[in-house]
């Protein structure tokens, strides 16, 4: 795979999630990708398997916790190159009970079949065990 469909597909992939467009987002990445955050949060701290699963017990829980809005990011980098990408973005939102939200987040993604098959987040995880908990 090139860099520059990796970057393509990293990027598609980023932007449908930044516009909520989720099943766009889906489009970009293998049937059984995975989706794991860094940490031991007992919520959210495990591996999702497919689209289903990372939707309805990590993504959807954490936003259930958000205002409308949810968390609008930012793009700040991205790098790819040899079956992975790297973005460096940050996302600021509101919390239901009215709780500032500001996370500083690194994706990694990993590649297969020229979509991407393996997502690592690294974010401030006692961040969102305030969000989780209020």
């Amino acid at each position: 795979m090139s860099k520059q469909t990796e970057e393509t597909v990293a990027r598609g992939f980023f932007e449908s999630v930044q516009r909520g467009d989720l099943e766009d987002a889906f489009s970009f990445t293998t049937e059984d990708v995975t989706f794991r955050p860094i940490g031991s949060h007992p919520v959210i701290g495990k591996e999702f398997k497919g689209k289903q699963d990372i939707l309805e017990n990590c993504w959807m829980v954490v936003f259930q916790h958000l205002t409308e809005d949810g968390v609008p990011t930012t793009m700040k980098a991205l790098a790819t190159g040899d079956g992975i990408a790297f973005i460096e973005f940050t996302g600021v939102g509101t919390g239901r009970s009215g709780m500032e939200y500001k996370n500083e987040y690194v994706h990694i993604y990993r590649f297969r079949d020229g979509k991407i098959c393996d997502i690592t987040e690294y974010l401030d995880t006692e961040l969102v065990s305030a969000l989780l908990s209020q």
